[in-house]
């Protein structure tokens, strides 16, 4: 029971975390009334910043993988395809063409009034609160070093690749609806809706079932 309690707590504060980050776009654009561009700008932070705790926790990990009695690890390693530099390419590459489409849009929304500048620049308040939570998720993470697994930094690597394709997808799609359809707080609060659920379940398979 207290091996148990033990996983559990980690995943537990990890989970109350997640929602937290998860919850300070929707609050500004619901409660503080920021524009849902705001918003949408705010999950790209806060995705940008999870992916550079886990190309941390990947360097890490394969740094205590140069230990000569870590050999399945730096199997893992390969066969899984946890290589940093890897990671930070295609990861960071994919957010990055998201981030200048996005940026651009703006450009466009704030220059044909369909966006003010200052919404975006009052939403940029949730920055330090995004970067705060993350940062205690990775301390947890960072407590839990000597016990974090390929698997979990698999499934970590893995919900970054579904978190740029959601982007990808709704993000993309949605901010040409919002545009067109002019109810961007109906398609934000899809997105955020979406996101959020999608986290939640990133959160619960983070944690390999045999450690357990």
């Amino acid at each position: 029971m207290s091996r148990l309690l033990t996983h559990l707590a980690p995943r537990s504060a990890q989970l109350v975390l997640r929602l937290g980050s998860q919850a300070v776009p929707a609050a500004g654009v619901f409660g503080l009334s920021w524009p849902a561009a705001g918003g949408l700008m705010l999950y790209w932070f806060e995705s940008v910043l999870a992916l550079g705790a886990t190309l941390l926790l990947l360097a890490l990990f394969a740094r205590r993988a140069r230990a000569p009695e870590r050999g399945k690890d730096r199997e893992e390693i390969a066969t899984r395809g946890l290589k940093t530099r890897d990671v930070l390419i295609f990861q960071g590459g994919a957010f990055g063409m998201f981030g200048l489409f996005f940026g651009g849009l703006m450009v466009i929304f704030v220059g044909n009034g369909y966006v003010e500048s200052s919404g975006l620049r009052e939403a940029l308040a949730g920055v330090p609160l995004l970067a705060g939570i993350i940062a205690l998720a990775l301390a947890i993470d960072l407590v839990r070093l000597r016990r974090l697994t390929a698997a979990d930094l698999a499934a970590r690597v893995e919900a970054g690749n579904r978190r740029f394709m959601l982007f990808w997808l709704v993000g993309f799609f949605g901010t040409l609806a919002a545009a067109f359809l002019n109810k961007p707080l109906l398609v934000f609060g899809v997105f955020a809706g979406v996101k959020a659920l999608f986290e939640i379940g990133a959160v619960l398979q983070r944690v390999s079932p045999q450690k357990i």
